[in-house]
């Protein structure tokens, strides 16, 4: 008998003997009968709660069961953060991070019940959305600035004015369809530096990188995968594609390579480099030898041999038209050396040839003072002594161009893909004019906006009226309208130094405020999305002997601010304004600390003398005047106290101690020799400092006394280090590292950040948020503890 049948049979018994009571008078005196039993609706062994797994604070998430349309239910909701609701279906708004229990109590009108319960993490990721992130969802550690990523860029490639593909260290592809203006990021799976991206069509991509990380597309770029490629080359090889299906991977002399989409690789090794025709096609020069190869080096054949008084050999290919040049020289007693451009050229992917020697050029004519290119098996040109020369029947015939332009000389030059750059002065009013041919030549096109395109940067054509310029500094431009107008699309900002934070604080998950190395104090409103400046000129950083700026408020209007001047200024509302402090002109502050709102400490370094001297300052009136306590024969990095008892560090592992609120100092034993740079309190007697060739130590007898946490670091400096209670603290330094610890820095793991720059500064204000500042106005942020 199953469970709903027997609760059915106990029923129908009890209303049985109910009617056999009524019968015989019984159940009750005076005539009243007896109440009959609540009867129940059955809940299900199943019952189950539907949420999301994982949601953000204030996010409005919705729960619900598999029973909650079932009519003769009660339910009362248990979320764990001390609210309920009896709601069938609740919504509800977590107000902290964390990780919460959710429990649900079904009950029905018998007074039976079924419990279940429903785990939920508790994110803050309302300062990182739309953001390119480490991790999936908005998790891990995201670009607040500068956007799309800081990441270096190796290579940007536009299919047109609106899709673009960027690719760059830590496995990062983004891409575009709207010109730049926004970019989203695509799984890579692999973490190596990806350095080129080539597309054969719409749909058909390819990516490769560094220890042989070859990824392909066959989708537009929504999905890549990982190909079997079977080398380890440590540096990424040049990409070449003919097609959506061959694909070559050179390094000088040797060949990786894939006739079928990369179903399958073969390797070959030759005389000389190889290069790839557009249609699939393979020359390499063996000696006096071209071969050609239509399977990518797997078998070969010579297509024609050179003579032995050819020189500076090279050779040119597309599609079926190769083209192979070099020179031949003579020497006459009369007249000394002469030289011979010659050409071999065939039409028919090697069939056939056609040998000449070029015609037009100006006696005397020396190859290695000229530069020559050509930009298909017809037009190319060629430059000797400021003139340009140009052909139109493969090499056959020269014909000199205007050696003026404007009344003022022309100098040439090569740009990639068989362009040419054209540059003269363009009069007081213009300055330098730059020109580019893409028919070697034959037109030009002014470029305008770009201030010094001989050497600043690398020009592509992607068609008519759409370029890319490439700076040396790794900026991208973008012009749809023949080189005309540009708008930056990638890379780092031009002024990237300038809006380095150098100091930044957050007071909540939305306020912030930060002051910039040039000297600007920011504020935010969303959690660093954005900022505008309220107050310039605040201070320069240039100041020898200044350390790094920073913040550090005790409520929501008092704190301080070490500028890069060297002072400690204060603010009583928020920021709004900073009084200038009283501090000797020949010192500077290289760190402080604030007891209270009154009582502070602060750590100076002299300016004019020699050898360079510190100083211990103390305050009383929160920093309006400074006191110096003790003479120091050396500058120190940082310090910090608890009661009246002080820590200093500083270069060559020095450390002081104070046991009398700063007024005497003893020196203690680092075991190390490495610049110690910050410290920091995870509790009340536990001291933690990071410092130069990976060090990081802590110290539980105020230091007294040091114990290296054994993190294999050594080539790299450890730069911030900061604890939001006694178990949880990042550390973070060059590289992009960062290191969490959640066991009170009994184990540390490395944290992925995205980025290979320099970072110096870390705040968090709960378990999930956070931020991290670096070089080159690097600003990340996470929502979910950088996991």
């Amino acid at each position: 008998m199953g469970r709903n049948e027997r609760v059915r049979a106990g029923w129908a018994g009890v209303l049985v003997g109910a009617a056999l009571l009524s019968a015989c008078g019984g159940g009750g005196g005076d005539g009243d009968a007896a109440p009959a039993p609540a009867q129940g609706v059955a809940i299900p062994d199943n019952v189950a709660i539907t949420a999301a797994t994982t949601t953000d604070v204030a996010a409005g998430t919705a729960f619900t069961s598999n029973v909650a349309a079932t009519a003769g239910l009660t339910f009362a909701w248990s979320f764990g953060d001390g609210t309920a609701s009896t709601e069938a279906s609740p919504k509800h708004d977590f107000a902290k991070v964390g990780d919460y229990q959710v429990t649900l109590k079904v009950s029905n009108a018998a007074g039976a019940s079924k419990e279940v319960k429903w785990p939920v993490t508790v994110f803050n990721r309302a300062h990182v959305q739309g953001l390119n992130c480490t991790g999936a969802s908005n998790a891990g550690w995201c670009w607040q600035a500068p956007r799309p990523t800081g990441t270096t860029q190796n290579d940007v490639r536009f299919l047109d004015a609106s899709t673009g593909w960027s690719v760059g260290d830590s496995g990062e592809i983004l891409r575009t369809v709207d010109g730049g203006q926004t970019w989203s990021k695509v799984a890579s799976g692999v973490t190596t530096r990806l350095s080129s991206v080539r597309f054969a069509d719409a749909k058909n991509g390819w990516i490769v990188g560094d220890f042989g990380a070859v990824l392909r597309t066959i989708d537009g770029g929504a999905t890549w995968a990982l190909q079997p490629v079977g080398t380890s080359a440590t540096y990424a090889p040049k990409l070449q594609i003919a097609g959506a299906n061959v694909v070559a991977l050179i390094d000088g002399a040797r060949l990786r390579g894939t006739l079928d989409g990369g179903a399958t690789w073969t390797e070959q090794s030759f005389a000389g480099e190889p290069v790839l025709s557009s249609d699939g096609t393979l020359w390499v020069r063996d000696g006096l030898t071209l071969r050609r190869s239509t399977d990518l080096g797997k078998t070969m054949a010579a297509a024609v041999t050179l003579d032995a008084a050819d020189t500076d050999v090279s050779v040119q290919a597309w599609g079926g038209t190769v083209v192979v040049r070099s020179y031949t020289s003579a020497y006459a007693p009369s007249t000394g050396w002469s030289y011979t451009l010659r050409f071999r050229r065939s039409t028919d992917g090697g069939q056939s040839w056609e040998a000449y020697d070029a015609q037009g050029l100006p006696a005397g004519y020396w190859p290695f003072g000229s530069v020559s290119q050509l930009v298909d098996g017809t037009l190319g040109a060629t430059v000797y002594g400021n003139t340009l020369y140009r052909t139109q029947d493969g090499g056959r015939t020269w014909a000199a161009q205007p050696a003026t332009v404007s009344g003022s000389t022309a100098y040439y030059g090569t740009l990639p893909e068989g362009m040419w750059l054209r540059q003269y002065a363009g009069g007081a009013s213009v300055g330098t004019v730059y020109e580019v041919s893409a028919d070697a030549g034959g037109t030009w096109t002014r470029a305008l906006g770009l201030a010094d395109l001989s050497y600043g940067y690398r020009l592509r054509r992607v068609s008519d009226q759409v370029w890319l310029a490439t700076a040396n500094a790794g900026t991208t431009l973008l012009s749809t309208d023949g080189m005309q107008t540009w708008k930056r699309v990638a890379g780092p900002d031009q002024n990237a130094a300038a809006k380095t934070l150098t100091a930044f604080w957050f007071f909540d998950a939305k306020r912030g405020v930060a002051l910039t190395y040039g000297g600007d104090l920011m504020e935010t409103a969303n959690g660093g999305l954005d900022w505008t400046v309220k107050q310039t000129g605040l201070a320069s950083p240039s100041l020898y002997g200044a350390s790094p700026s920073r913040f550090q408020f005790i409520d929501a209007r008092t704190g301080w601010l070490l500028a890069g001047d060297g002072r400690v200024y204060l603010t009583t509302d928020g920021g709004a304004t900073w009084l200038t402090p009283l501090m000797p002109a020949d010192r500077v502050v290289t760190a402080f600390q604030f007891i209270d709102a009154t009582n502070g400490h602060a750590v100076t370094r002299s300016t004019s003398a020699y050898p360079v001297t510190g100083a211990v300052m103390s305050t009383t009136d929160g920093g309006k005047t400074w006191t110096e306590q003790a003479k120091l024969d050396a500058p120190y990095n940082d310090l910090r106290f608890s009661g009246k008892n002080g820590v200093l560090v500083g270069d060559g592992g020095r450390v002081l101690v104070s046991a009398d609120g700063g007024k005497t100092w003893s020196g203690r034993f680092s075991g190390t020799s490495a610049s110690l740079r910050q410290l920091a309190f995870s509790d009340a007697s536990t001291l933690w400092v990071v410092g130069d060739s990976g060090l990081l130590m802590s110290s539980t007898d105020l230091g007294a006394s040091w114990r290296p946490a054994g993190f294999g670091l050594s080539g790299l400096s450890l730069r911030g280090v900061r604890f939001l209670d006694a178990q949880r603290g990042w550390v973070v330094g060059d590289a992009g590292t960062i290191l969490l610890t959640e066991d009170g820095g009994k184990t540390w793991r490395a944290q992925i950040s995205g980025t290979q720059r320099s970072l110096s500064q870390v705040q968090f204000l709960d378990a999930r948020t956070g931020w991290i500042s670096g070089n080159d106005g690097t600003l990340l942020a996470t929502g979910t503890g950088g996991q």
